[in-house]
């Protein structure tokens, strides 16, 4: 007789037990549903589990401290351009200077001229990953602002509402509309964020 026969004669039998393989998740639902445990038992809060998401993207975008940074931003991007822009027409005058007259100019004359636009080059490229780093550092200061911000208005509102979780639009793969609290989130961020300009 071979062992899988006699294995399955002896579980006829009673004499030998089936090996349990069954998930750990079987065994929760198994007890919630008869061990006479409710769902929401399970939860902290008790009450039954509720959850809402925040299209996290739209209400930074669309938040009146975003566009007021954004603005702000702009216009010290705009004062640093002409600073380049002033510098670029320098090098461009001086480049100038090399083509057309650089050939009636002595060696050491022409030596200095060249020497001074590439000095010049060099100062402008500094000068403009130095405006870069410096819109890019303050840009970051805003973007961390305004995302604690709205992190302590989702807060809130969840607190409020009694919500389980809250969670990112783009980590939901299905939601309700009636789940969506974005707009109640900007109005309150706006709020919020109001006494910053």
């Amino acid at each position: 007789m071979s062992e899988t026969t006699s294995l399955a004669n002896a579980r006829r039998a009673g004499s030998v037990r089936p090996s349990l393989s069954v998930p750990a998740w079987c065994l929760v639902v198994a007890l919630l549903l008869f061990g006479g445990w409710r769902a929401d038992d399970v939860w902290a809060g008790g009450g039954t589990p509720t959850f809402a998401y925040v299209d996290v993207p739209r209400v930074m975008a669309a938040s009146t401290a975003a566009q007021k940074a954004r603005d702000m931003l702009k216009k010290k991007l705009a004062v640093k351009q002409q600073e380049v822009d002033a510098m670029e027409a320098e090098i461009k005058e001086l480049k100038n200077k090399l083509e057309q007259g650089g050939n009636m100019l002595n060696r050491d004359a022409r030596a200095d001229l060249e020497n001074n636009t590439r000095r010049k080059f060099r100062e402008y490229q500094r000068l403009v990953e130095d405006n870069q780093a410096a819109i890019d550092r303050e840009n970051g200061v805003w973007t961390k602002k305004i995302t604690e911000a709205l992190r302590e208005v989702i807060e809130e509102i969840g607190r409020e509402r009694g919500y389980t979780a809250v969670f990112g639009k783009g980590q939901v793969l299905f939601a309700n509309n009636a789940i969506d609290i974005s707009d109640q989130v900007l109005k309150q961020l706006n709020e919020h964020t109001k006494k910053w300009f």
